[in-house]
């Protein structure tokens, strides 16, 4: 059990100190592309493809899960790790979906230069200010997660240190 805690700490661990470097990172880029549209400049749109998985990684707990050592756990500590699991697959899901577009539509498009973005109007065609947009709920996501993430490993900390 004191094994099944400590790689969940580790997981809870990584996931606090990645989220916001992340969520910093996917917010600057979009803030860049802000800064130049306001200027009256044509800029790619803002995109940060988080390196490695899409997925991070999650093997401790689903360890724990499948073993049955989770249900040694404080019932409402269990659903709150439980919950926090699921929100952190769910989330990840639609980055993995924002990151498919970005390969898909951004990045071939951002070879072509800025102009590629914009409708004959001028303005910035909808569903790149819409991947913007998206980026930005994932990152307040991300935010959310890591303050998650920091809660739940203090209270598994404090599990570990009663036993």
């Amino acid at each position: 059990m004191h094994q099944a805690v400590a790689g969940i700490i580790a997981e809870l661990t990584e996931t606090e100190n990645k989220t916001r470097k992340f969520s910093d990172a996917i917010l600057a880029n979009i803030a860049q592309w802000e800064d130049a549209d306001r200027a009256g400049k044509r800029a790619v749109p803002g995109y940060y493809r988080i390196p490695g998985a899409p997925h991070p990684p999650s093997a401790a707990w689903n360890s724990a899960v499948s073993s049955g050592l989770a249900r040694m756990l404080e019932p409402k500590l269990r659903r709150d790790l439980g919950y926090f699991y699921n929100e952190f697959v769910g989330i990840h899901d639609n980055y993995d979906r924002y990151n498919q577009l970005t390969e898909r539509e951004v990045l071939p498009k951002a070879l072509s230069g800025p102009d590629a973005f914009y409708g004959p109007n001028g303005r910035l065609l909808p569903a790149f200010r819409v991947h913007m947009d998206l980026q930005k709920e994932f990152a307040q996501d991300l935010r959310r997660l890591g303050t998650m993430a920091h809660d739940l490993r203090g209270k598994l900390e404090a599990v570990q240190l009663s036993k």
